[in-house]
């Protein structure tokens, strides 16, 4: 790692503030994101962000002659602070997912610095992390928490990073030491889990593998467990394809080939039972397995907390694998009612459902909270 060249080039940017078309319902509920660093040094093989438009990997004259110019060649933002003060000043309050704890953070503290842009605007916010740097700032979480709303989620999808473990995350810090962080995130009072995310099939989807990821969280201290599986975009897939070889070869390549058939995701119901796996798991073991929403105390508070249960609805319709177009037409309506800027009404809730085509029953069932008013 040591001998491995690195490219550092230090710029000032226009805009750092990415703002999403929806909510991330049922997720990390996050409208916003914000980082300070484009690349990452931790190399993983599987990770979503070598997606071309996500602008992390460079491809110029200085990046040719690097192995993996996504983790070799990294730029910093060095106004992200001074950008993410004016985006935020005349933006609605949500969830803001920020914070990037690679090895460079260290010298340059902008994740620091974005977490304090976050506080003194009074953003819900989340940080999403491989490394334990992120305990040097439990501070500035602690104080988010305490004016709106805080989450840490360490990003964690095996048991141990000894062995082959080391071929999808060559760079990251070791497991061991995100679980050590959760523990101090934990005692200091942090809503805090884990982000067992991606889960890769025929390598650590075991039963028993997802089980003790889920009690060894519960024993540091964390509170939920968020699963979700591989996603394989063609820019992400050419590295993986690559460490895929270098752990077994072409059978475990041809194996991935069959089961995601040259698209994003697999083409069987592993996804389904993955989720219901872990669903499983986390309630022997009393955890959450979707995180808790931020819901503002305001006028369309009760608009939150009703969108918040369809998206949890349609997370179980989706274990269920219920037809498409009606998940579809489910997760439309819980936009719109996020979305609204008037209070929405039982009739008009009611109206709307019978709107997107959905039957009531299907919407409902299970719940066993107010709204306005009426148990539905």
């Amino acid at each position: 790692m040591n001998t491995r060249q690195l490219i550092i080039k230090e710029l000032r940017a226009d805009k750092v503030l990415r703002v999403y078309p929806h909510v991330g319902g049922g997720w990390f509920w996050s409208k916003y994101s914000a980082s300070p660093y484009l690349g990452c040094q931790c190399g993983c093989t599987y990770c979503f962000l070598r997606a071309s438009s996500y602008g992390m990997t460079v491809k110029n004259s200085e990046s040719t002659h690097l192995t993996d110019s996504f983790s070799q060649y990294i730029r910093v933002i060095t106004n992200a602070a001074e950008l993410l003060d004016q985006e935020l000043r005349d933006t609605p309050k949500d969830i803001i997912v920020t914070g990037d704890y690679q090895p460079l953070d260290a010298r340059f503290r902008l994740s620091r610095a974005l977490l304090q842009t976050c506080l003194n605007h009074g953003f819900p916010t989340a940080v999403v992390s491989k490394s334990p740097g992120v305990v040097r700032d439990l501070d500035l979480v602690c104080e988010i928490g305490r004016k709106s709303w805080a989450c840490l989620a360490f990003s964690i999808g095996y048991l141990q990073s000894d062995g082959y473990w080391r071929i999808f995350e060559p760079y990251a810090p070791s497991i061991e030491s995100r679980f050590r962080a959760m523990r101090r995130a934990s005692d200091a009072g942090i809503y805090v889990g884990t982000a067992l995310i991606p889960v890769l099939p025929f390598i650590t989807d075991s039963d028993d593998q997802l089980a003790v990821i889920i009690k060894r969280t519960r024993d540091s201290g964390g509170q939920f467990v968020l699963a979700g599986g591989l996603v394989l975009g063609a820019d992400v897939r050419t590295e993986f394809y690559r460490s895929l070889e270098r752990m077994g070869g072409s059978p475990l390549v041809n194996r991935y080939q069959r089961l995601y058939g040259g698209g994003f995701s697999p083409t069987d119901n592993s996804w389904a039972r993955l989720g219901m796996t872990v669903r499983e798991l986390c309630e022997r073991c009393g955890l959450e397995y979707r995180i808790r929403r931020f819901i503002p105390n305001d006028g369309l508070a009760e608009n939150k907390r009703l969108a918040e249960r369809l998206f949890l609805r349609i997370y179980e319709l989706e274990l269920d694998e219920m037809h498409d177009s009606q998940i579809s037409a489910c997760r439309n309506l819980a936009w719109m009612i996020d979305e609204s800027t008037t209070p929405v009404t039982e009739q008009s809730f009611r109206e709307a459902i019978g709107l997107f085509g959905l039957d009531e029953g299907m919407v409902t069932r299970g719940w066993f909270q107010r709204f306005p008013g009426t148990r539905l």
